[in-house]
């Protein structure tokens, strides 16, 4: 979303959020620029309606941006996951022990919001296509 010059734009961005009950993963503002993560399910379309009625730009990106919140370790370990190897294993390729890698898998699992390392291995395989 572009066009965000300040703290009235921001309480009209999440003013609009929460007049359609629209819960969000993740916020991030730079250079009025608003970046905004919807959780799943959410009515994306009636938030751009709302948003442009206040005239903000808007630009609609689906996929699986949750990915991107992952650190550099934590990609790697999912990958690591997503081929088939083990945690320990992981680790052991990864250079760290297996309690890190656990903090690892630990950190990710909360990002992603999935309980399974199943569940993670078929985001990172989907988002890799």
């Amino acid at each position: 979303m572009s066009g965000v010059g300040g703290s009235r734009d921001l309480e009209r961005a999440f003013s609009s959020c929460a007049e359609l009950s629209i819960d969000l993963s993740s916020v991030r503002w730079h250079r009025a620029h608003l970046h905004l993560e919807l959780a799943h399910g959410a009515d994306t379309d009636g938030l751009v309606s709302a948003l442009k009625e206040h005239g903000f730009g808007i630009e609609v990106a689906p996929g699986e941006h949750r990915l991107e919140s992952l650190s550099d370790r934590e990609q790697e370990l999912l990958a690591q996951l997503a081929g088939g190897l083990q945690l320990k294993e992981a680790a052991r390729r990864m250079g760290v022990g297996t309690s890190t890698a656990r903090e690892y898998w630990e950190r990710a699992k909360r990002k992603l919001e999935v309980r399974t390392i199943g569940q993670a291995a078929s985001l990172w395989t989907r988002a890799r296509r």
